[in-house]
């Protein structure tokens, strides 16, 4: 009786260290460590009607300060400072084989809510999906024509992002 004593003990002992060194290993897996500064990693346009498509950008964020709560409202975040937006979009038209700026009445700017995560690691990654609707160039007179975006962002300190520039994608109007 004692030798299956020994053996079953064995066991269990072999287990119990594979079952620690399973959790030492997951334990020690390296955190994604990115700039504190924001960074766009890719924009795509992805259309979904005639005039109406969702611009998604991909960023990180090393100390994940970006986003904005509706009481972020005071310098620099008032309705008068740049940083009241923290998303930036631009387009651009293609006339006669160059690009041109389309300046809107209102800019394609937004207040993204906030990201932060709760957890230890402040690290963060992901998509920002933006869904434009019945989309008009002021230039284009109604026709169909050839458009680009252009995205950057901004977090609470105020450290701005890399620019993109999404591929050119026509717009039927």
């Amino acid at each position: 009786m004692k030798s299956k004593l020994k053996v079953v003990s064995h066991n269990l002992k072999a287990t119990s260290i594979f079952i620690i060194s399973i959790l030492l290993l997951a334990a020690c897996r390296k955190e994604e460590k990115f700039p504190i500064e924001p960074v766009l990693t890719n924009i795509t346009i992805q259309q979904y009607d005639r005039n109406s498509f969702n611009i998604i950008t991909g960023y990180t964020d090393g100390d994940g300060d970006l986003g904005l709560s509706d009481a972020d409202t005071l310098p620099p975040f008032d309705k008068n400072s740049k940083y009241y937006h923290n998303y930036f979009c631009t387009f651009s038209q293609l006339t006669n084989g160059n690009w041109q700026e389309i300046n809107f009445a209102v800019p394609y700017y937004y207040r993204l809510p906030l990201l932060t995560p709760v957890q230890r690691n402040k690290n963060i990654k992901g998509n920002i999906t933006v869904d434009i609707k019945n989309f008009m160039s002021p230039i284009s007179n109604g026709v169909a024509d050839t458009f680009r975006a252009e995205v950057y962002i901004a977090d609470r300190a105020l450290h701005e992002s890399n620019t993109v520039i999404s591929s050119p994608f026509v717009i039927v109007q």
